[in-house]
């Protein structure tokens, strides 16, 4: 009975904070601003929303993700009646008191993220689900105009080389774009489509390729990315357009690299302590490099590879860890931290 007390008591918590934060999320639609009037209701009710917060603990990720979301609603109407009410809340203390409870917050948000164990499925779901670019209309209509672009890269087939051609004419390919230069939208889409198709074709002989020197390459490829960002300033790229499409670029190059990482870890493709060391490291970059951007602008069937591979992550990195020589148990602890860190970048 005492155990039906406590489940009853913590769900009619975790609705009643639902609740509030969606009221004030109507009322701030409303407005367009804030729904306070004055800075002391709105550090007044900051401090009320930690307090109710601090009695949380042991949330599922999509009640994790749900109250993350109304926290950051919240935020933005406080700080926007801050910002309005700047003169009196710098001289009434108001701006230093919501601070200090924002940064308590998100202390808190990270004891509840770790108050049970995450798996790396749970740090797909909180990158698509815990954005500030969730809601975003125009990003998406943006990124979903861009997606038969990156859905017609699949049926342009990879070169069929040896590993140390492809590398060469990789090489040749970046030193090519970089004479060139990339200077309006038809360029930039050539470049991300055969750059996409020496890619994949690298892929093709991962296993024999994961320890080779790519520094040279790795170069030549921020500076073709760099020399997109700066058409955006000579007014030939837009800026909207460099960002989504660079994005879902990388987006699609952390997605198959990780999928080729598993794909040879199945096939037994990887043999030696030097292999297994570099897989894993491409295997955890689709979790280190996916921002709030990248995720909202993930596709339906991105996202689904993106839990395919989360799925089976600490499995396939078991095996790698098999091969060094040492034992997985830092990596369950692994989810835990990249939530955090995702926790104290919004």
């Amino acid at each position: 009975m005492e155990s039906y007390f406590r489940v009853y008591d913590f769900i009619a918590k975790y609705f009643a904070i639902s609740f509030v934060a969606i009221m004030l999320s109507s009322c701030a639609n409303k407005t367009g601003n804030s729904m306070f009037q004055t800075s002391e209701n709105a550090t007044n009710a900051y401090r009320c929303y930690l307090s109710e917060i601090r009695t949380l603990d042991d949330l599922t990720s999509e009640q994790f993700a749900d109250v993350v979301n109304e926290w950051l609603t919240l935020r933005d109407s406080v700080f926007n009646c801050l910002a309005r009410d700047s003169v009196v809340s710098i001289h009434s203390g108001h701006m230093g008191i919501v601070q200090e409870v924002n940064d308590s917050l998100r202390k808190e948000f990270v004891r509840i993220s770790m108050s049970r164990q995450r798996t790396f499925s749970d740090v797909v779901y909180l990158h698509k689900e815990v954005s500030q670019h969730k809601y975003d209309q125009s990003l998406a209509k943006s990124s979903s105009m861009a997606e038969p672009f990156f859905e017609s890269l699949d049926s342009v087939s990879p070169c069929h080389m040896k590993p140390q051609e492809i590398i060469a004419a990789y090489h040749s390919f970046l030193d090519k774009m970089l004479e060139r230069g990339i200077n309006n939208n038809g360029e930039l889409l050539s470049f991300i489509k055969e750059e996409d198709r020496m890619f994949r074709s690298y892929l093709i002989h991962l296993s024999e390729l994961a320890n080779a020197d790519l520094s040279t390459i790795t170069q030549l490829t921020e500076k073709c990315c760099l020399s997109v960002f700066q058409a955006t300033e000579n007014g030939t790229i837009s800026y909207d357009d460099a960002l989504i499409y660079m994005a879902k670029r990388t987006n699609r190059r952390v997605i198959i690299n990780a999928e080729a990482c598993i794909r040879d870890v199945q096939k037994e493709l990887v043999r030696t302590g030097e292999q297994a060391r570099a897989y894993v490291w491409m295997l955890l970059q689709p979790y280190i490099t996916l921002d709030t951007l990248g995720a909202a602008v993930l596709s339906e069937a991105e996202y689904a590879k993106l839990g395919y591979i989360a799925g089976h992550t600490l499995q396939v990195i078991d095996k790698l860890n098999g091969i060094i020589g040492i034992d997985s148990d830092q990596y369950k602890e692994l989810p835990a931290l990249l939530i955090k860190i995702l926790l104290t970048s919004i």
